[in-house]
């Protein structure tokens, strides 16, 4: 098949396509930013067969000559990094953005588009297991307008007569995760805090299963005009998950537990004074959201509807992605000889 890729350098959208190629499909993709380390992997990607050119969702002029011939859109570009996006920032690059690129695809008679939302609709303290049939309750601005965009998917594909597939992946991690990364110093040091009781569920996903339920969401007829959760093996409690990743690390423990409410309110402080002042905050609502979330998922539909199975179970997918970060000596700050070691984790995709 001929793909095209919006956020083809992003950390889900490269890994989309490294799968592609090697499955023997066509790939074109956009990229918004190639400075820095992302050069790297756009010469990686590009070396093993995929065109990829610069250009901007917002701007179809950019990407429209591209579309031509393709068969599926995979759609990843995004922005996500909470703190540093106004709603309406949000709304223009996550909602208007996901409009342009469907209304162009249309006119060039692609046939399907595969959208990438987030199982983060669902909330952030949901009790019990989250199928499809559970009501959205996003709860920050990244997610609420990844739902607005899902709604736009729903309707003008059926206005255009176009299929579409919505997967909602939770969290996403493996190798070229920039947003770990920190973590993994940290807890190598034994100076990765647990603030609170860690009893909340974190649902993790490797971003090669991932990319493989994108592939199948992209080629398979029974995905038509559906709505998928995407998601690990097994659920743990945050606790259990810096235990493992403590395992993986060789360390009696990742760093020491502390009180939750006193950094709650510290975060909520400082994220309100930076952005007062205009600079990035150190911390965040959003970022101490990795301790307080507490949500499982059931997989079921993706399974029934496409064959697909997570294969990587948690302790597994934390070693493969210590190795990548040693391998580029990232968790002692070294050089990165592997493009995919460090790409950007920009405030946009």
């Amino acid at each position: 098949m001929r793909f095209f890729v919006t956020g083809a350098l992003g950390f889900i959208g490269a890994h989309f396509i490294d799968r592609a190629l090697a499955e023997g499909h066509t790939v074109l993709g956009l990229y918004r930013s190639a400075s820095g380390r992302k050069e790297r992997l756009l010469r990686s990607l590009t070396d093993k067969g995929a065109h990829l050119k610069r250009g901007d969702v917002l701007d179809p002029n950019s990407y429209r000559p591209l579309l031509t011939g393709v068969e599926c859109v995979c759609h990843f570009a995004a922005a996500f990094n909470g703190p540093f996006h106004s709603e309406q920032e949000f709304h223009d690059i996550n909602v208007k953005g996901t409009e342009a690129l469907l209304l162009s695809a249309a006119d060039c008679a692609v046939q399907r588009l595969v959208f990438c939302s987030t199982a983060g609709i669902y909330g952030q303290h949901v009790p019990g297991i989250i199928d499809e049939s559970a009501t959205p309750q996003p709860w920050n601005a990244y997610e609420r307008s990844k739902h607005a965009a899902e709604e736009r998917v729903r309707t003008l594909a059926s206005q255009r007569q176009m299929q579409f597939v919505i997967l909602r992946p939770a969290v996403v991690y493996g190798p070229g995760d920039e947003r770990l990364l920190k973590l993994f110093r940290s807890a190598s040091k034994g100076q990765f805090p647990l603030f609170g009781s860690g009893r909340g569920r974190r649902h993790m996903i490797h971003v090669s299963d991932v990319a493989n339920a994108f592939l199948l969401a992209c080629t398979r007829d029974s995905a038509a005009n559906q709505e998928m959760i995407v998601a690990g093996p097994e659920a743990v409690p945050l606790c259990d998950l810096l235990k493992k990743l403590a395992t993986v690390l060789e360390r009696r423990r990742c760093g020491p537990r502390l009180p939750l409410a006193p950094m709650l309110f510290l975060a909520a402080v400082v994220e309100d004074l930076c952005r007062w002042l205009g600079v990035r905050p150190p911390i965040s609502r959003r970022r101490m959201g990795f301790y307080i979330s507490d949500a499982a998922f059931d997989c079921t539909r993706a399974k029934q509807l496409m064959g697909w199975e997570p294969v990587i179970g948690l302790s597994e997918g934390l070693q493969d992605t210590c190795e990548s970060y040693e391998g580029g000596s990232l968790i002692n700050r070294g050089r990165v000889p592997s493009p995919w070691s460090l790409p950007d984790a920009p405030a946009r995709d």
